[in-house]
């Protein structure tokens, strides 16, 4: 008969977990294997092709950078050569006989000494488990496990971004390890596989860019880092100075502070001397140029790169950054190095800047610079539309002269050639993206304080100068004041205990200099601040339309087949011509931005200037009148010695989608090409958040216009105003824009009930003009019938009336690109 303590006993012994089962050594298990020795040291098992991972000390924390290698080249994909991804604290925890992989989340802490704070926050949010792994063998507090299951995944989505693109799936028969570039290093493992996405079904883009789009490979990498030295000082962010930021909530603050801690970004930078006010680093920062970067790009790219050489001088540090050659057997992925690669796709698209940073303290780990090949084909463009009016000529008849029987260029008189002149936005395109890795956000007021930064979006300076184009100050040669200021308050080494001060010092500095910064997202065409706009130059963005608006009128006028090659189809004038026809259309979205407009600040308490600024009456009008100019038929017309010229699109190409798109098609669509323009300035005028601005600034300052003056004002100069002797299509295409834009606008739930009263007013203002006396022209009495009949839709049927069919766009590449 069994005692209860032996009961007891028994029962204990029938829960316990199993004894951990002997494991084989490392050395044994791995005994054929092909070592790769490093951080977590690799072994290739060839016979089953695996790879095995051996993690020295379970618990430690470590950099998880996963990254893209190869890409789709299609703008329309988020999949890039070289793209990375988010930078994540990992660690490799064992429990029992496994390996988990552990993303920590430091977003949420409490910087304190406090063990039992610090946990209740670690216990309050979640961390994320994204890996698990079986021991295979055990040796000295070392264990190996096998990763191909993990690794062979899509850690960077892309089943995701090909979620529209026809049902694919990781195929992992056909998946890999790619040995080329994994490898171990003593503070970096990298892991890089070929991964295949299958589909019976491929949709149209996979199709277009790959050879079979029913099986899509592509590589992606895997980075595992040692923590970075003890030794960096994290630096406070400052909104005012334009550097990007580490955010993360500490929960040891005092109730009075902002909970949410910001750093800047930037890389480790610390003099050989500390005490000189110029001196070498102790370790320079190094990118490396992609050795496929062709000439000229690749001097231009340097070239550029290395202003910021002359920058760090500004902070105190000499040689501090260099641009090598990258050498053949580099892993552009491999963690250790920053680099600049060249990006293709088959279609215009956007370079970018981004870089992996310690999510501890916003110390930048790796810089991935991807620069795009077709940046240089739009710049080209942008060149070539101001050929025929580089001498100042009138514009060549083409059934008079033969092209091919003269040089090319040869009739007129240019001193920047369009090499020099697409190298020289290369050059600043190059600084702008490495700006970006250093820690700089876009600085969208720069081109208005003397072009005083490469963090801008440059429009090229194209002037009119003794009755020819002067491209002369295309675009500015090095940084700005700007780029000084902004990296003096990211990299500037002070004494100890002296950093907040120092500091706080340039920040003043900057006030004191007028000097400005707006960035994302307060640059889009609904913004305040006229100044604060893409591709725009001037120090005051309404006067220098009246300039702009000027070249855009003597391009236009002069326009010719000496935009493109003897020999180049004649279709491609249409392409050359939209970046004409288009020319002043940023200025034009500037100009709109102030009505209703305001100037701001990132401010501060105890800033010198204040934080906002209404726009002056005078100044609003002003850009009111410029705006609805561009509008009026003689701005809006092509020359019918133009129009003869553009032939539509020849056998054997595509169709141009950087060209005006032609509902009229095979003809170019010159209604359709003012109908670009019209919308986007009634439609930037009556943007919802203008709309509220409007309206609330009149009750602010009685000057400054009302919501009614400014939409009484656009109908008087469209619906209000007489039929032009010549182009009254034109008059009409933006009368039918105004009815649309105010159909919209009324219609709109998420306007302010201020912004659609006055657009119903405006509605019922066209709908009494509509009722007078009839045009005695059919053309008119058609629009005249039809607007009339859609307001009467919209007023009497709201729910049911059709809302205006999308406003066109400009191409996506037109006139300045990306």
């Amino acid at each position: 008969m069994r005692t209860p303590l032996a009961g007891l006993a028994l029962a204990l012994l029938a829960t316990a977990p199993p004894a951990r089962a002997q494991l084989p050594t490392i050395a044994a298990y791995t005994q054929g294997f092909e070592k790769r020795d490093g951080y977590f040291p690799l072994y290739w098992d060839a016979a089953k092709a695996r790879l095995l991972l051996e993690v020295d000390n379970p618990g430690e924390e470590f950099l998880y950078l996963p990254s893209l290698a190869t890409g789709m080249g299609d703008v329309n994909l988020p999949l890039d050569r070289g793209t990375i991804g988010q930078s994540e604290l990992g660690k490799f925890d064992r429990q029992g006989n496994q390996i988990l992989l552990v993303l920590e989340n430091p977003q949420f802490r409490a910087v304190t000494d406090n063990a039992a704070l610090r946990r209740s926050v670690e216990e309050s949010f979640p961390t994320s488990t994204v890996g698990a792994f079986e021991v295979l063998a055990e040796e000295n507090g070392h264990v190996l496990v096998d990763v191909t299951p993990f690794v062979i995944g899509d850690v960077m989505q892309v089943l995701a971004a090909l979620r529209n693109q026809g049902g694919y799936r990781l195929d992992r028969d056909r998946s890999t390890i790619y040995q080329p570039h994994t490898k171990a290093f003593p503070r970096n493992t990298e892991i890089e596989v070929s991964l295949t996405f299958a589909s019976d079904n491929p949709g149209r883009q996979v199709e277009a860019h790959a050879p079979d789009g029913r099986a899509v490979t592509l590589r992606e990498h895997y980075s595992f880092v040692k923590l970075p030295d003890p030794g960096f000082t994290p630096r406070r962010f400052d909104p005012r100075l334009g550097i990007f930021s580490l955010a993360f909530f500490d929960f040891a603050k005092p109730l009075d502070q902002d909970p949410v801690t910001r750093y800047t970004i930037r890389h480790r930078l610390i003099k050989k001397n500390p005490g000189a006010a110029l001196s070498d680093p102790v370790q320079p920062i190094v990118y490396y140029l992609d050795a496929g970067v062709p000439e000229p790009y690749r001097s231009a790219f340097r070239d550029g790169a290395m202003w910021w050489n002359k920058v760090f001088e500004a902070a105190g540090f000499s040689n501090a950054f260099q641009v090598r050659d990258m050498p053949p057997d580099m892993d552009p992925m491999d963690a250790r190095y920053n680099v600049i690669q060249w990006v293709h796709r088959d279609e215009a698209g956007y370079s970018i800047g981004p870089a992996f940073v310690d999510p501890r303290t916003g110390e930048i780990i790796k810089a991935a610079v991807r620069m795009e090949v077709n940046r240089s084909f739009t710049d080209y463009n942008i060149y070539a539309g101001t050929i025929p009016g580089l001498s100042g000529d009138e514009p060549e008849d083409p059934f008079l002269s033969d092209p091919s029987l003269s040089d090319w260029l040869a009739s007129f008189d240019s001193t920047v050639t369009p090499e020099q002149f697409a190298m020289a936005r290369r050059r600043q395109h190059a600084a702008h993206e490495v700006g970006h890795t250093l820690g700089l956000a876009h600085n969208f007021t720069a081109a208005a304080q003397g072009r005083a930064s490469v963090m801008a979006y440059p429009a090229p300076l194209i002037k009119l100068t003794n009755g020819h184009i002067d491209l002369s100050e295309a675009y500015r040669n090095g940084p700005g004041a700007w780029d000084s200021l902004a990296l003096r308050y990211n990299y500037t080494e002070f004494p100890a205990g002296q950093q907040e001060a120092g500091i706080a010092a340039i920040a003043r500095e900057a006030q004191a200099k007028g000097m400005k910064f707006i960035t994302n997202p307060d640059e889009s065409p609904g913004g305040s601040y006229p100044e604060a706009t893409v591709w725009v130059n001037g120090a005051d963005a309404v006067e220098d339309l009246a300039r702009v608006q000027q070249v855009r009128d003597f391009l236009v006028n002069r326009f010719d087949q000496r935009a493109i090659h003897p020999g180049e189809p004649q279709a491609l004038l249409v392409r050359r011509f939209t970046s004409v026809y288009l020319h002043h259309l940023f200025t034009l979205g500037a100009d709109v931005k102030a009505i209703g407009g305001m100037e701001f600040r990132y401010g501060v308490r105890g800033d010198s200037a204040p934080p906002t600024t209404l726009i002056p009456a005078a100044r609003q009008r002003r850009a009111l009148d410029l705006a609805l100019h561009a509008i009026q038929p003689a701005e809006l017309a092509v020359p019918e010695r133009v129009l003869a010229l553009m032939a539509p699109t020849p056998f054997g190409y595509d169709r141009d989608s950087w060209a005006l798109e032609s509902k009229a098609a095979p003809a170019f669509d010159q209604l359709g090409a003012a109908r670009v323009i019209a919308s986007q300035v009634v439609g930037g005028i009556l943007d919802p958040a203008r709309a509220a601005r409007l309206a609330a600034f009149a009750d602010r300052d009685p000057s400054l216009p009302t919501l009614t003056e400014v939409i009484g004002k656009l109908i008087d100069r469209t619906w209000g105003a007489p039929a032009p002797a010549q182009h009254a299509a034109l008059q009409r295409v933006t009368e039918r824009v105004v009815v649309d834009e105010l159909i919209r606008l009324a219609g709109n739930a998420d306007a302010v009930p201020e912004a659609r009263a006055a657009a119903e007013w405006g509605l019922r203002r066209i709908q009494r003009q509509l009722a007078g006396p009839a045009s005695p022209n059919p053309e008119a009495q058609a629009q005249r019938a039809l607007a009339a009949a859609d307001i009467d839709r919209f007023l009497s049927r709201r729910d049911a009336a059709a809302a205006p069919a999308k406003s066109p766009e400009a191409p996506p590449s037109t006139p300045i690109g990306h």
